[in-house]
């Protein structure tokens, strides 16, 4: 049986209580390539898309990584905020995780989130970079576009919108469309009715009223709500049978309350819900009649306003980056409108409010259009185009290496780098200059070293011509003492034996 290539996927974020929409998509995606890749799914912390990984029968890896939103929001530092982070004992071990793991393909999960790009790039390990919000538009997305194009093999975009800053000839080589898809079973459909039944007497909604619905996985200004409070009081007096649902978690409480009294100073709280984001959306969009997705950032597609179709809800948004591209693809231009007009988010909400007939046909239509252009056939079968053009090799382990800025080279060992003190010492253990690999110098200084090759055997020879030359020395002084010793020695024996041979002979004359 075949081995599949293993994959290395990573979550910029992975929330504890509820799931962004990119994080929805990410995971959608991993498990949709699960027939054709061992995934390992490499989170920040533990949260909701972890536990839905192992579920899956995923590997899940919690490693901190820092992130970088300037590179989103293209702005001129977002380079030095690159070259502060590989300072960081995080990258140090973001590159020993990566060479630990050995995988055959990375996939990098939104712009703010470089890091693993650059180190998949660094070990010659192929990188997805799935793009799923749009790079803001200023004088530096250029700049932002450069280093997505420079540390990526492959691009997925989600929407047009996402690609759009990414068109230069060498980003639009490598970058792909997947439009995003769900899976209906997933969502029970058959449990619809049950559940808006069930959710409308828990919030005290009649049959006869029409709720309008916002959702949003976390409420902060850039989503819209006081647009949607301005709205829902607008249309709360003309049309006594309309109520209005708020679903999602407050970042900015003070934010959130100045939002409601816009109810409070009309008296108008009692035709509002409240409820903090539901992970099951089944048991939630059921209960709607209509959803407005009133966001005032360029979205990078909308996914919420898809969902509301799904569950075949008329949707009135506003034409903010991908949100325009699903009113066109679905026929909803008439209901998506300027991002910011708040009087004309009015009148499009008033004229299903109005005409109940019209309310439901529009309904019926998403569901229908909402199958037809995202559904799970057409996303397979581009799912499928975009991996079959994949080019995955093993994992090329590392030997030799050496740094862009110097002529060290260093033998890779157990996760320690030995340099070589000489080249003549590389060449005589039989290594060449071309099998070097060449690293950023941020990658060569993230692993530690080892002694230096060659510093055992320097020793070596020292002591051993220390201690030649100070023995010779030391036997030339100890033997030429002896000789003269020696010599001294018999010279006074010769001098005692003449003159002892002097007196017996004067005395013999006596």
């Amino acid at each position: 049986m075949s081995v599949k290539p293993k994959m290395l996927v990573f979550s910029h974020i992975c929330s504890p209580q509820y799931v962004t929409g990119a994080e929805k998509l990410l995971l959608f995606m991993v498990r949709e390539l699960l027939p054709s890749f061992q995934c390992t799914l490499v989170v920040p912390n533990e949260g909701v898309i972890a536990a839905n990984a192992r579920k899956l029968g995923i590997t899940v890896i919690v490693h901190h990584i820092p992130l970088v939103v300037p590179l989103y929001l293209a702005l001129p530092l977002m380079q030095d905020e690159i070259a502060a982070s590989e300072r960081e004992s995080a990258w140090r071990d973001l590159v020993k995780l990566i060479d630990g793991e050995r995988p055959n393909i990375i996939l990098a999960n939104t712009c703010v989130h470089p890091l693993p790009a650059i180190v998949g790039k660094a070990l010659g390990i192929p990188v997805i970079w799935s793009v799923m919000e749009t790079l803001r538009d200023t004088t530096h997305s250029g700049m932002a576009a450069s280093i997505i194009e420079q540390y990526s093999d492959y691009v997925i975009g989600i929407s047009e919108s996402t690609l759009s800053p990414l068109s230069t000839p060498g980003l639009s080589a490598k970058s792909t469309l997947i439009l995003p898809s769900w899976d209906q079973e997933v969502l029970s459909p058959g449990s619809w009715s049950m559940q808006r039944v069930n959710r409308r007497r828990q919030l005290g909604i009649e049959d006869h009223h029409r709720f309008v619905g916002y959702i949003s996985s976390s409420i902060f200004e850039a989503k819209g709500l006081e647009h949607f409070m301005q709205m829902a009081v607008n249309t709360a007096v003309q049309y006594p049978h309309a109520m209005y649902l708020i679903v999602g978690n407050p970042v900015d409480p003070g934010y959130f309350n100045r939002c409601l009294d816009i109810a409070r100073e009309r008296g108008l709280m009692e035709r509002f819900r409240w409820i903090r984001f539901e992970e099951q959306v089944e048991s939630v969009y059921p209960a709607m009649d209509l959803l407005v997705v009133p966001s005032l950032t360029i979205e990078g597609f909308g996914m919420t306003a898809l969902e509301g179709m799904v569950f075949g809800k008329a949707v009135v948004a506003y034409g903010s980056g991908g949100l325009s591209e699903i009113g066109r693809a679905t026929g909803n231009e008439v209901f998506t409108v300027p991002t910011g007009d708040s009087a004309m988010l009015t009148g499009a909400v008033s004229s299903l409010l109005a005409d109940d007939v019209a309310l439901q046909a529009v309904s019926a239509r998403n569901a229908q259009a909402a199958h037809a252009v995202y559904g799970i056939t057409a996303y397979r079968e581009r799912l499928r185009m975009f991996v079959e053009q994949l080019s995955v090799r093993g994992y090329i382990p590392l030997t030799l290496v050496r740094s862009t800025g110097s002529p060290s080279v260093y033998l890779y060992e157990d996760g320690v780098l030995r340099q070589f003190r000489s080249m003549k010492l590389l060449l005589r253990m039989g290594y060449s200059m071309e099998e070097a690999r060449v690293l950023p110098d941020a990658v060569i200084a993230a692993w530690p070293k080892g002694a230096p090759i060659g510093t055992a055997l320097r020793r070596r020879r020292r002591r051993g011509r220390i201690g030649g030359s100070i023995g010779r020395r030391r036997r030339r002084k100890s033997g030429g003492s002896a000789r003269r010793r020696l010599r001294g020695g018999r010279q006074r024996s010769r001098r005692r034996n003449a003159a002892g041979g002097a007196g017996r002979r004067k005395r013999s004359r006596r």
